[in-house]
């Protein structure tokens, strides 16, 4: 009986065993197992050319460029015109051309004054410069009176206004300066003088007037009215340093500064001297009686004064 349930036992490893050894063992693919193996390696073969074919780049930080639009290029901003760099603007009052001082007219009276100027400084003057009314009696004249053409420096211009007479007697001035391209006045001041009716006739003949800028170390001949170098010269600017200058009296002519606006009477009886007179002891709008070296009583007016230059309005009696 033991032998048989062993016999029995050893019969169901025996066959448990096969069945294992069975389920090791390798066995045959079905078709659609084998067509899906090929299918699934045709597709990673396809990848893998695929793959070595694409170049690889490296990558890079080139910014990419904004596409282009039709919007214009504005032009470039123009800075506006300037004078010339370092040049300075000066004038000087060369002769009256019409209408010398005191020159009698009628109540009403129409009249065109033109004066000369030169251009004494180093900027060319250019039609944005003119000539301005700053003080006076404007007697219906422009306010400001605009350069025709340009001027260069060293070179003359004639200036003109068109006026007319008070209607009321006397003695009547319109006073000019030339003003810059940067409205700024600059230079001497021109004026025009005229006496209206008969009660403002001059009892004494005026010989010479005018206005004259005397440069240092030059001369004037005031019975002329000229800038000169000869033996008829009245007065001399002379210039030590820049800040020693005198006016000397030439040629036995003789002046003397006055307190004010001075007369005939007041030149032709003061005590005239051949002394010259320091810069220091005048200034701008001083008056002076002299006597020319021909014999001639006369006043001027200090107009203006710089350091290499003066300007004076001068009025010459026979």
């Amino acid at each position: 009986m033991l032998n048989r349930r062993r016999l029995a036992f050893v019969l169901v490893l025996l066959a448990a065993a096969a069945v294992l050894a069975s389920c090791n063992l390798p066995r045959q693919p079905s078709p659609q197992e084998i067509a899906s193996t090929a299918a699934a390696e045709t597709v990673s073969a396809q990848l893998t050319l695929v793959s070595a074919a694409t170049p690889t780049f490296p990558a890079t930080n080139t910014p990419i460029p904004p596409p282009a639009t039709n919007t214009p290029t504005p032009p470039p901003t123009l800075p506006p015109p300037t004078a010339t760099p370092g040049c300075s603007d000066e004038s000087q009052f060369v002769s009256d051309v019409t209408i010398p001082d005191n020159t009698v007219m009628t109540p009403g009276q129409n009249f065109t004054k033109t004066w000369r100027l030169r251009n004494s400084g180093s900027c060319t003057w250019t039609t944005a410069y003119d000539a301005v009314f700053v003080d006076g009696n404007a007697m219906g004249g422009a306010a400001s009176v605009p350069l025709a053409g340009t001027v260069p420096p060293n070179s003359s211009v004639d200036i003109s206004v068109s006026m007319s007479a008070p209607s009321t007697n006397g003695t009547y001035r319109a006073t000019y300066r030339m003003r810059n391209d940067r409205d700024v006045l600059f230079g001497t001041i021109f004026y025009v003088q005229i006496l209206v009716g008969p009660t403002a006739t001059p009892t004494v003949v005026v010989y010479r007037t005018g206005h004259l800028t005397i440069d240092n170390s030059f001369k004037a001949d005031l019975d002329a009215g000229v800038i000169t170098s000869d033996s008829n010269a009245d007065i001399w600017l002379h210039a030590v340093t820049a800040s020693e200058r005198y006016l000397e009296p030439q040629n036995g002519a003789k002046f003397k500064e006055m307190s004010d606006t001075p007369s005939y009477d007041d030149c032709s009886s003061a005590s005239l001297s051949n002394s010259a007179v320091n810069f220091t002891d005048f200034s701008t709008g001083s008056w002076f009686c002299y006597k020319t070296s021909d014999g001639r009583y006369g006043r001027f007016e200090v107009d203006d004064e710089g350091t290499d230059y003066i300007s004076i309005d001068f009025r010459t009696w026979k």
